[in-house]
C-alpha cells in the first residue's frame, strides 16, 4: 500500500462535503488535484470508494466502510502534530477563545484577569456565543479554544473534555397558573406549553416532557418568555437566577424530577497544541467548578 495522507484527507473532505469541488474549495487545491488523489488512492486500495454516475460523487459501500477509517488515521496524525508542538514547548503569542453565552460571563471573565500578569507577551481575543457559534468557530479555526455546554453533535476533529456540571432548575413566572401550586406532578406540567433549547437550526433539542413545547436557542430567551408567564422550562440556575429573571420567576419543585446537572468542558481542535497558558485556564475552570463559584 502506497497511500498517502493528502490522499485520505482529499477522500474524507470530499465524503463530507459531498463533492470533489467543495473539497478543492475546503482544502485550497485544484479540483482536479482532487480528483487524481482520491483515483490514485482508489487505484492503490483495489476498488473505488465513490460512484461518480451522478451529479455529485456517493460513497460505494466499500467506501462508507473505509471512511470512518480513514478518519481515524487522520484524527491520530493531528494527535501526532499537536503532541508534537505540545512537546516542543511553544507558546502562543495569541489566543482566541470562545465563550458559551449559557455560561456566567461575570464570573469566568475574572480568570482573564490575571492573564495580562502571568502571560504578559500573550494577545486574548475572547468572544462569545452559541453552541453552534462556539463549535463552528473552532471546527473553522475562527478560535482556538471554547468554553461550552456539552453538545453530543460536535463537528469532526474537534474534542470535548469535562470541566464539571451546573445545577438545572425547574422554572414558572409568578403569574403562571403553575405558580400557585406547591408541588407540581409531570401531569400538571403537561398541561402548559414548555421551552426547550435547540441549536441554530432548530435541531438537536433537549427532551421534552410537554405535548406542548417551543424550542429556542437562548437560555435567556427561554427565562425572558418564562417572565412572561408563557410557559415553563428546565435551565441553568445561575441564569435563573440573574438579576434580569430572579424577581419575576418561581423556583418550582416537582414529585418526579430528580436532580438535572448539564456538563461544561472546554472544546478544541484534535490538532490544538496545548501550552501553558491553555493549561492554565483550563485548571482555573475547572478550580471554579469544584468550588461551585459559578
Amino acid at each position: 500500500m502506497n497511500w498517502t495522507l493528502d490522499q485520505l484527507l482529499a477522500f474524507v473532505t470530499a465524503a463530507e462535503l459531498g463533492s470533489f469541488s467543495a473539497a478543492a474549495r475546503q482544502l485550497k487545491k485544484a479540483q482536479s488535484r482532487i480528483s487524481s488523489a482520491i483515483a490514485n488512492l482508489e487505484l492503490d486500495l483495489g476498488f473505488e470508494l465513490f460512484d461518480r454516475r451522478s451529479k455529485f460523487p456517493v460513497l460505494t459501500p466499500l467506501g462508507k466502510e473505509m471512511l470512518p477509517e480513514a478518519r481515524a488515521v487522520l484524527n491520530q496524525c493531528l494527535r501526532l502534530d499537536s503532541r508534537a508542538l505540545s512537546a516542543a514547548n511553544k507558546e502562543p503569542i495569541s489566543l482566541r477563545i470562545a465563550l458559551d453565552e449559557a455560561l456566567p460571563l461575570e464570573t469566568i471573565h475574572s480568570i482573564f484577569s490575571h492573564v495580562g500578569d502571568l502571560f504578559p507577551n500573550t494577545h486574548l481575543v475572547i468572544t462569545n456565543g452559541s453552541q453552534d457559534d462556539i463549535a463552528i468557530a473552532i471546527a473553522n479555526q475562527k478560535a482556538d479554544i471554547g468554553f461550552m455546554i456539552s453538545n453530543s453533535a460536535l463537528p469532526p476533529k474537534l474534542m470535548m473534555q469535562s470541566l464539571g456540571y451546573f445545577k438545572k432548575i425547574l422554572i414558572v413566572g409568578k403569574k403562571h397558573p403553575l405558580a400557585q401550586e406547591n408541588v407540581l406532578s409531570l401531569a400538571q406540567l403537561q398541561q402548559h406549553r414548555q421551552f426547550v433549547l435547540c441549536n441554530r437550526s432548530g435541531e438537536n433539542r433537549e427532551n421534552a416532557l410537554s405535548p406542548n413545547h417551543w424550542d429556542l436557542d437562548s437560555y435567556y430567551l427561554i427565562c425572558e418568555l418564562v417572565t412572561q408567564n408563557q410557559g415553563w422550562a428546565i435551565v441553568p440556575e445561575h441564569i435563573a437566577k440573574a438579576h434580569w429573571f430572579v424577581e419575576q420567576i418561581k423556583i418550582a419543585k416537582s414529585d418526579f424530577l430528580t436532580e438535572q446537572l448539564i456538563e461544561i468542558g472546554i472544546v478544541k481542535r484534535l490538532d490544538s497544541p496545548s501550552s501553558k497558558l491553555t493549561d492554565w485556564i483550563t485548571e482555573q475552570m475547572r478550580h471554579l467548578m469544584d468550588n461551585r463559584a459559578i
